[in-house]
């Protein structure tokens, strides 16, 4: 057994695995247990897992169908999913599909989530006021627009903004998660218990453990954050997202994740990360490399890659400003709506000209919406709410 060549599996690689689908059928092969599989590969401990569930729930079902049948809607899925698989690894790819199916098998990826992840869902909090949520249900409040949050290395104590702090127990992981809520027009940075920085963007949300005690570092987000992360060989770094995860050891890159607003990219700044996306069973790992991003189409569900040579303008959010390279007023609007979550039409009979330079996210939206007005030359009214540009 080369345990190398399993470090790059994902969850369906490993069922379509010979010697997998022995250790998860028998337990032991060839002196080897499937706990001791288990343990050479710490940071595949979650996709091996859903693996031998999965192939145990295969050898529990009895499937009827002639083989004919069988073998049609075998193709037409594969055809569908536009998987290549090796000749003698299809008899498996067959039971798996047939005795499951792509629903259930979906359901059981449902189920098999992480604690992380079940608790974010269960637990979303909003708030007008960003906040820091305790394990404990204590609720912080804190009133500056940019806002520090900084963790010890054991998680029991949390500074805020350099002039008060907060102690809570020392709970595992497994079973304790806290949340930064960043509402809009403000932004947070949390320095993590292992060195981790996260730049989180208006409107956005950061759930994560005070100590990352697992194999795995893993936190879940909604909205948009900047990662620095902090090298540890032994512990990948997993975020993950309603849509996909991201997974890295050590490096720099940006994740958005707006739900409402159907917008989901990865942008790496420095180092490398995997994406995977989580809403099919047969995604594959797709790699990025600087100064590339990674975008997620509704329609296909797969990552669509691009090359950005303005990597630093589209992360300078986190210094406190917007950059604009020759954008008409139309395009500018939709960054500044969704910063400060206000809504914003453009009726304007002629072009408006383009603008580039910086705009400040310390001012308030009033200043902001003035400012524009004045660039572009053009009026604008509130009209019930929303803030309309005309000539």
């Amino acid at each position: 057994m080369n345990i190398k060549q399993y470090q790059s599996y994902n969850t369906e690689e490993f069922i379509l695995d010979d010697y997998f689908m022995k250790l998860a059928k028998e337990e032991t092969v060839n002196g080897t247990t499937l706990n001791e599989f288990k343990s050479l590969l710490p940071e595949k401990k979650s996709e091996i897992e859903l693996a031998a569930e999965i192939v145990k729930q295969i050898q529990s079902e009895k499937v009827t169908l002639p083989k004919e049948r069988k073998d049609i809607i075998l193709h037409r899925v594969f055809k569908r999913e536009k998987i290549q698989l090796r000749n003698n690894l299809i008899k498996y790819a067959a039971a798996a599909i047939l005795a499951i199916g792509i629903i259930s098998t979906s359901i059981l990826l449902t189920n098999q989530r992480s604690n992380l992840q079940k608790f974010a869902s269960l637990n979303k909090v909003k708030s007008e006021n960003a906040e820091l949520v305790l394990a404990n249900g204590e609720r912080v409040e804190i009133e500056s627009k940019q806002s520090k949050i900084e963790y010890t290395p054991d998680g029991t104590s949390v500074s805020l903004n350099d002039t008060s702090k907060l102690e809570q127990e020392k709970v595992s992981s497994e079973e304790s998660f806290n949340q930064v809520i960043v509402p809009f027009g403000k932004r947070s940075s949390i320095l993590l218990s292992d060195g981790t920085v996260v730049n989180l963007n208006s409107g956005s949300r950061l759930v994560y453990p005070p100590v990352f005690d697992k194999k795995i570092r893993e936190v879940f987000l909604e909205g948009e954050a900047y990662f620095e992360v902090s090298k540890d060989k032994t512990k990948p770094f997993i975020v993950r997202t309603d849509e996909f995860k991201v997974k890295v050891l050590g490096t720099k890159f940006a994740v958005q994740a707006f739900k409402k607003q159907r917008e989901y990219n990865t942008l790496l700044v420095e180092g490398s990360v995997s994406l995977s996306s989580g809403s099919n069973l047969f995604s594959k790992e797709q790699v990025l490399k600087p100064n590339q991003k990674a975008t997620l189409t509704n329609s296909t569900k797969d990552f669509k890659i691009t090359e950005v040579e303005d990597v630093q303008n589209q992360i300078a959010w986190i210094h406190g400003y917007l950059i604009f390279n020759n954008e008409d007023l139309e395009s500018l609007t939709k960054k500044v709506s969704r910063y400060y979550n206000i809504d914003i039409a453009v009726f304007t009979t002629g072009k408006t000209g383009l603008f580039s330079g910086k705009l400040d996210l310390k001012d308030d939206p009033e200043r902001v919406i003035e400012g524009l007005s004045t660039i572009f030359k053009v009026k604008y009214e509130n009209q019930n709410g929303t803030i309309v540009f005309k000539d």
